[in-house]
C-alpha cells in the first residue's frame, strides 16, 4: 500500500507554480527583452556582405553574453527574495499555515516542495534565455555553446545562493514583510558595519588610517553581491587570429557561493522543522532570535541614527555621543514594541538601560584613548620595514610619493616624525602658525609579524633644522638630503617607454585677460591668450623628461629645504602610462635645460595647432 505522506508533492508543486506565476513570468520576460531579443535585433542590423562577417557575428553573441553577467546579478538579487516571499507566503499567516500544518504531507516534504518551487521561477527562465540565445546565434552562423554554457552557470549559482539566502532568512521570519528586510540586511550588514567603524575611528583617533572604499577581504566575503561582482563574470579576449578566446572568471568564488547556498539550505529546512505554526504574524518567528534581534536594532541605531543626528547638527563629539546613546536606548525600546506588538515595553527597561551603558563604555574607550592607540609607537629594533604611502610638506617643490625602507636610518627618522605627530594630538595635528606642515602616511611591518598604520597631518619648527634629533632635521635628512629618494619623488625611476604625456602650466596664463593690452606681450603671454595649459606627447614628452634630468643631475632643480619656499610660475606633470604615477615639478628659472626646451617647443606645438604669435596677441 503506498504511503500517505510523501518528501515532494507534485500537486502542490504545480499550484504554487501557478498561483505565483507572475514572479517567473516577469523574471522571464525582462531576460528575454534584455538577451534574445535584443541579440536578434543587432544581428539583424549586420550586413551579411561585409568582410569579417562571420567573426562579426560571433563576436556579438560573445560580448553580449559576457556584458549580461551583472545583469544576472541584479535580477538573482531582486527576484530571489520574490520568489522566496511567494511560495513560502503560506507560513506568515495563521491560516495557511494550520491549512498546510494539516495536510498528509511530511513537512519535509512540504518544505522540499515549495523550496524546489521557488528555485525553478529563477532557473527554468534562466535555461530557457539561455537556449533561445543560442539559437539566436546559431540562426545567424554562430556558435557560442561554451559561453552560454558559463552563463547559465553564473546564472544557476548567482541564482541558487541568493534564493537559498532569501529563504533562510525567511525561516525567522514571522511576517512576510520581515523577510525582505531581513534579506536586505544581512547582505550588506558586514561592508556597513566595518565602513561605520572604519569611520567612527578616523573621528575619534587621532592618526587612524583608512583607506576609503577598501575593504577587508572577510567582510568582501560576507558581502556577497559585491564580492560576486568583482570576481565572476566571462572574460573574452580576441587574439591576432581573430577566433575570441572565452574565460570563466570566478569560478572558485562561484562553487564557494553554491556550496554556501546548500548549508543555508539544509540550516533553512532545519528551521521550517522546528517552527511553531502559532509564530505565523510575529515579526521574528524563531525564539533564541528574539533578543538578537532586539539588541542589533538597538546597536545598529545607536551607531547609524546617532550618526545621522550628528551630521544634522553638526557633527561635534558630544553631541555624537549623546545621540548615539539615546538611540540605542530608543532602538532597544522600539525592537521590543515590534516583538510584542505593544507600546507597553516601558516597564522592561533593563535592556535599554544595559545598551546605553556599553554605548557609553564604547565612547570612554575611544575618547580616552584607554587602548593607547594614539600613544603607540613602535621601537626601531622592533620594526622590519616600513612603508611610506604618502609623504608631503609645506616645502614641497615635487609632488607627495611613497616609499619602502628597511634602512634604520630612514626607520629612525621616520620614528622621529611619527614621535612629533603624537605630541601634538591634544589639538588634532592641525597644520597653524608660522611653522609648515608635514603630511605622512606610513605602515610600519614588525618583527613578530604583525602591522601598524597611521595617518597624519602635523606641524614642525623649520628653525630647529639643524638640531640633531628634532623633526626637522629627520625630515631634511629624508625627504630633502637623499638623491636617491629625490629621484623617486620626481619618477626619475620609472621606466621613460611609459610616459603617457606631460601637461605645462603657466600660473601667470591665468591672468592674462587683466594684464595691460597696451603692454609687450612675451611670447609666454602671447600664448597664454589663448592656452592655459598645453599637453605634450611622443618626443616632446621624453624631450622635457630628459631636460628635467639633466638639471636634477647639475643640482639646478630639486635643491629646496625645509624651511625654503621656492616660487616658481611653471609646472611640469609628468603622467606615466595608465595614470599609474603622476609626478608633478615646478620648474624655477635655475633649471635652464628644462626652460631651453620648453622655448624650443611650445612655438612648434602651437604651430602644429594652426596658431601664430599674431593671433595670440591680438587675444
Amino acid at each position: 500500500m503506498r504511503s500517505g505522506t510523501s518528501f515532494f508533492n507534485g500537486t502542490v508543486f504545480k499550484k504554487t507554480v501557478a498561483r505565483y506565476w507572475p514572479v517567473w513570468a516577469a523574471y522571464l520576460v525582462v531576460w528575454l527583452v534584455c538577451l534574445p531579443l535584443s541579440l536578434l535585433m543587432q544581428l539583424q542590423q549586420l550586413d551579411p556582405e561585409l568582410a569579417g562577417y562571420a567573426n562579426t557575428v560571433v563576436n556579438t553573441v560573445e560580448h553580449m553574453l559576457a556584458s549580461s553577467c551583472q545583469g544576472l546579478l541584479t535580477a538573482a538579487v531582486v527576484f530571489a527574495p520574490l520568489a522566496a516571499m511567494a511560495v513560502f507566503s503560506h507560513l506568515y499567516n495563521s491560516r495557511s499555515a494550520n491549512f498546510f500544518g494539516a495536510l498528509p504531507v511530511r513537512r519535509e516534504g512540504l518544505f522540499l516542495t515549495h523550496y524546489l518551487a521557488g528555485l525553478a521561477f529563477l532557473l527554468v527562465p534562466d535555461l530557457i534565455v539561455g537556449a533561445l540565445t543560442l539559437l539566436v546565434g546559431a540562426a545567424f552562423g554562430a556558435n557560442c555553446l561554451t559561453t552560454a554554457l558559463y552563463w547559465l552557470l553564473i546564472a544557476f549559482g548567482e541564482g541558487f545562493f541568493f534564493y537559498s539566502f532569501a529563504v533562510f532568512c525567511g525561516m525567522f521570519a514571522g511576517h512576510i514583510l520581515a523577510l525582505p528586510a531581513f534579506y536586505a540586511i544581512f547582505n550588506a550588514l558586514a561592508a556597513a558595519l566595518i565602513m561605520m567603524f572604519e569611520f567612527i575611528c578616523t573621528q575619534f583617533y587621532y592618526g587612524y588610517y583608512w583607506m576609503e572604499g577598501v575593504l577587508p577581504q572577510a567582510v568582501e566575503w560576507f558581502t556577497p553581491a559585491m564580492k560576486l561582482d568583482s570576481d565572476v563574470g566571462i572574460e573574452i579576449t580576441i587574439p591576432p587570429d581573430v577566433i575570441p578566446e572565452v574565460t570563466l572568471q570566478g569560478g572558485g568564488t562561484l562553487a564557494i557561493y553554491a556550496g554556501a547556498a546548500l548549508v543555508l539550505t539544509l540550516a533553512a529546512f532545519l528551521l521550517y522543522r522546528a517552527r511553531r505554526l502559532e509564530t505565523a504574524g510575529d515579526v521574528v518567528a524563531v525564539a533564541p532570535m528574539r533578543p538578537v534581534f532586539k539588541y542589533s536594532v538597538s546597536f545598529c541605531a545607536g551607531l547609524f541614527l546617532g550618526w545621522l543626528t550628528a551630521l544634522i547638527l553638526g557633527e561635534s563629539t558630544e553631541v555624537w555621543i549623546a545621540a548615539s546613546v539615546i538611540w540605542a536606548v530608543a532602538g532597544c525600546f522600539i525592537a521590543q514594541m515590534i516583538l510584542e506588538k505593544s507600546f507597553r515595553v516601558f516597564k522592561k527597561w533593563k535592556g535599554p538601560a544595559v545598551m546605553g551603558l556599553v554605548f557609553c563604555a564604547l565612547f570612554a574607550v575611544v575618547c580616552f584613548d584607554l587602548t593607547g592607540f594614539e600613544t603607540r609607537i613602535p621601537e626601531a629594533s622592533d620594526v622590519e620595514r616600513i612603508t611610506v604611502s604618502d609623504l608631503s610638506s609645506s616645502w614641497d617643490d615635487g609632488s607627495y610619493f611613497g616609499f619602502e625602507t628597511d634602512d634604520p636610518e630612514r626607520i629612525e627618522d621616520l620614528i622621529i616624525l611619527h614621535r612629533a605627530a603624537v605630541d601634538q594630538r591634544d589639538r588634532g595635528g592641525v597644520p597653524g602658525g608660522t611653522n609648515g606642515y608635514v603630511n605622512l602616511t606610513l605602515t610600519y611591518h614588525l618583527r613578530s609579524g604583525g602591522t601598524l598604520s597611521r595617518d597624519y597631518s602635523f606641524t614642525i619648527e623649520p628653525g630647529l633644522v639643524d638640531q640633531e634629533g628634532s623633526p626637522a632635521w629627520a625630515l631634511e635628512r629624508l625627504y630633502y638630503g637623499d638623491p636617491e629618494l629625490m629621484k623617486e619623488r620626481y619618477g626619475f625611476y620609472e621606466p621613460e617607454d611609459q610616459l603617457a604625456w606631460v601637461a605645462y602650466t603657466n600660473r601667470d596664463w591665468w591672468d592674462s585677460e587683466n594684464q595691460d593690452e597696451d603692454a609687450e606681450l612675451t611670447p609666454e603671454w602671447q600664448y597664454g591668450r589663448t592656452y592655459g595649459q598645453m599637453t605634450f606627447t611622443g618626443a616632446d614628452a621624453r624631450a622635457l623628461l630628459e631636460a628635467a634630468k639633466a638639471d636634477f643631475a647639475a643640482g639646478r632643480l630639486g635643491q629646496t629645504h625645509v624651511g625654503q619656499h621656492q616660487e616658481t610660475l611653471r609646472t611640469l606633470n609628468f603622467v606615466y602610462e595608465g595614470g599609474v604615477r603622476s609626478v608633478e615639478i615646478p620648474v624655477p628659472d635655475t633649471a635652464t635645460e628644462t626652460v631651453a626646451a620648453l622655448e624650443r617647443i611650445i612655438p612648434a606645438f602651437l604651430e602644429h595647432e594652426g596658431f601664430t604669435g599674431t593671433e595670440q596677441a591680438s587675444g
